[in-house]
C-alpha cells in the first residue's frame, strides 16, 4: 500500500469515527430539540410573556456565573484525557482531578449565588421576583458541573453515548415532563426553573454511571494531575465566560432596555436560530478529540481534511433548517408558539444570516481548543464580545430586538472569521473546499431567486421552501460527494447489510 493510501485510510477512519458519533448525537439532538420546543411552548402557553421573560433572565444569570464553577474543566478534560490516555496512571489522575475539582468549585459557586440573589435581582435588574428563581437555579450549579465533566470524559475517549442518550434524550425529556407538571400544579415561573433543576439531577446520576462503565478499568494508582488539569482548564474560564456572555449578552441587554414581555418574544427567535448552532455542534461532537489525536501524531494533512469533510456534511445537514426558518418564520413561529410571538420574525432572519457564516466556518473555536490554543480563543471571543456589547448598547434603544439580533449576527461573523484565520495560520487547517462552497452558493441562489420571483408574482414567499426542497437533493448529489465519501458509503453498506449501489451510482457517476 502506498503512502497516499495510508493517508487516505487514516483520514477515512477518523471521519468514520467522527460521523458515527455525530450521527448518534444528531439523532439525540433531534429528540432534544423536540423536547426543548415542547418545553418552550409549554412555558409560552402557561406563563405570561413577563413571567416567561423572568425565567429566561434568571436562568441566563445563573448559567453565566455558574461557568466559574466549571473552572473550564469540561473543555479542559475533553482535551487532557485523550492527550494522556496512553499513560494509564496519568489518565486516571485526570479523571479523579476533574471530578473532585468540579464538585468543590460547583458547591462553592452555588452557595455564593444563593446568598447574593437579592443583590443581583434588586440592584442589577430592579426586579425582586427574580430572587427565588435565581436561588432555585443555583442549586443546579454543582450538579451541572459534575454532569458536564462526566460527559467530557466520555467524549475524550471518543464515546458519544452519554451525550446522546442522557444529555439529549433523557434529560430534556425529564425537563419537559417536570416543567409541565409543575406549571399545571400552579408553581408558575418557579415551576419552570424547578423542572430544569430536577432534570439536571436525573441526568447527573445517569451520566456518572455511564462514564464509569465507558472509561477503562485502570490497574494503577492515579498520579496527582490537579496542576496539569487546572493549568490547561483555568484559561478556558475566560473562553467559556466570554463565550456565554457573548451568546447571552443580547438577553441581558434586552432585559435591561426593554420590558420583560419583549424579552420573552425575543428569546423565541433566539432559541429557533440556535437550532442551527445545535446541529453544527452535534454533527461534529467528536471532531475536537479526534483532531487532538491526529495533531499529536503529526498528521497535519489528515487533520485539515477531516475538518473540511466534517464541515461539508454539517453544511449539508443544516441548510434545510436555515431555509425553512428564514423564508417561513411567521408561519413556523405562529404555528408553534402562537401569533403573539410572530413580531420576532425579522430578528430571527437577521440571526440566521450570522449562523450561515458560522456553518461555513465550521467548529473553529472547538478546533483551536483541541489543538491547544485556548488562550488565543479567549482573545478572539473577547473581541467578539466587545463588538456584540457595543452594537447592543447602540441599537437596542433605537430599534429594539432587531438591534440585539444585529449585534449577535455581526459579532458571530467577526469571531468565526478570526477563528478560521488563526486556525489556518497556525495549523494549515481551514474549512474551504469546492464541495463546501458550491452547494452553499447553489442552494442560496435558488432560494434567493425563487423568493424574488414569488414576491413579484404576489405569491406567498414561504413557497420558497418548497422550491428549495425540490432542488436540494439534486444539488447535493451532484456537488457534494468526494472520493472519501465513496469509502464511507461502502463501510455503511457493510455495517447495515443493504445494497447501496443505486445510491453510489447517483452520487459518483460523475467520477
Amino acid at each position: 500500500m502506498t503512502e497516499s493510501d495510508d493517508d487516505s485510510q487514516t483520514t477515512v477512519d477518523s471521519i468514520s469515527t467522527v460521523l458515527s458519533g455525530g450521527a448518534l448525537v444528531s439523532i439525540g439532538k433531534v429528540l432534544a430539540l423536540a423536547a426543548g420546543f415542547l418545553t418552550q411552548v409549554t412555558m409560552a402557553r402557561l406563563l405570561t410573556e413577563a413571567a416567561y421573560g423572568e425565567v429566561v433572565l434568571a436562568l441566563s444569570v445563573v448559567n453565566i456565573i455558574g461557568l466559574f464553577g466549571m473552572l473550564g474543566l469540561d473543555d479542559g478534560i475533553m482535551r487532557q484525557f485523550p492527550y494522556y490516555e496512553d499513560t494509564p496512571s496519568k489518565a486516571r489522575g485526570v479523571v479523579r482531578a476533574g471530578l473532585r475539582l468540579v464538585t468543590i468549585s460547583g458547591i462553592t459557586v452555588g452557595i455564593t449565588i444563593f446568598l447574593l440573589a437579592p443583590l443581583i435581582s434588586n440592584i442589577i435588574f430592579d426586579n425582586s421576583s427574580l430572587v427565588p428563581l435565581i436561588r432555585l437555579a443555583a442549586v443546579g450549579i454543582p450538579l451541572g458541573g459534575i454532569n458536564q465533566v462526566a460527559v467530557s470524559l466520555a467524549r475524550g475517549s471518543r464515546d458519544a453515548r452519554p451525550q446522546a442518550y442522557v444529555k439529549q434524550v433523557i434529560q430534556p425529556g425529564a425537563r419537559f415532563i417536570l416543567t409541565a407538571i409543575f406549571l399545571l400544579i400552579g408553581f408558575e415561573a418557579l415551576g419552570a426553573v424547578g423542572g430544569r433543576v430536577g432534570s439536571i439531577l436525573i441526568g447527573t446520576v445517569l451520566v456518572l454511571v455511564m462514564a464509569y462503565r465507558i472509561l477503562p478499568s485502570y490497574e494503577v494508582e492515579p498520579e496527582p494531575m490537579y496542576r496539569e488539569v487546572l493549568a490547561f482548564s483555568i484559561p478556558l474560564i475566560a473562553v467559556q465566560g466570554l463565550g456565554f456572555l457573548n451568546t447571552n449578552v443580547d438577553i441581558y441587554m434586552v432585559g435591561y432596555f426593554l420590558p420583560s414581555d419583549e424579552l420573552g418574544i425575543y428569546n423565541i427567535g433566539l432559541q429557533m436560530s440556535n437550532i442551527v448552532s445545535s446541529i453544527l455542534m452535534t454533527a461534529g461532537f467528536l471532531l475536537p478529540p479526534m483532531m487532538t489525536r491526529l495533531h499529536d501524531q503529526g498528521k497535519t494533512t489528515e487533520t485539515r481534511r477531516v475538518y473540511q469533510l466534517i464541515t461539508k456534511w454539517m453544511v449539508v445537514f443544516v441548510l434545510p433548517a436555515v431555509v425553512v426558518l428564514f423564508f417561513a418564520p411567521r408561519l413556523v413561529i405562529g404555528t408553534v408558539f402562537g401569533e403573539s410571538y410572530t413580531p420576532v420574525a425579522t430578528a430571527l432572519r437577521i440571526l440566521l444570516l450570522g449562523k450561515v457564516v458560522g456553518i461555513l466556518m465550521g467548529l473553529n473555536t472547538q478546533a483551536l481548543i483541541a489543538l491547544g490554543k485556548n488562550k488565543v480563543v479567549s482573545y478572539v471571543i473577547f473581541v467578539q464580545t466587545v463588538v456584540n456589547v457595543t452594537l447592543n448598547v447602540l441599537l437596542i434603544p433605537i430599534i429594539g430586538i432587531e438591534g440585539a439580533a444585529i449585534g449577535m449576527a455581526v459579532s458571530g461573523i467577526v469571531g468565526d472569521v478570526l477563528g478560521v484565520a488563526i486556525l489556518n495560520r497556525n495549523f494549515s487547517v481551514h474549512p474551504f473546499s469546492s464541495s463546501v462552497l458550491l452547494p452553499l452558493f447553489a442552494i442560496g441562489g435558488v432560494a434567493t431567486l425563487s423568493s424574488e420571483a414569488l414576491f413579484l408574482l404576489e405569491l406567498p414567499t414561504w413557497w420558497t421552501v418548497v422550491v428549495v426542497g425540490l432542488a436540494y437533493l439534486p444539488i447535493v448529489l451532484k456537488l457534494v460527494p468526494e472520493e472519501e465519501d465513496r469509502e464511507l458509503l461502502d463501510r455503511l453498506e457493510d455495517r447495515i447489510g443493504f445494497d447501496l449501489s443505486p445510491v453510489e451510482r447517483l452520487m459518483f457517476e460523475r467520477f
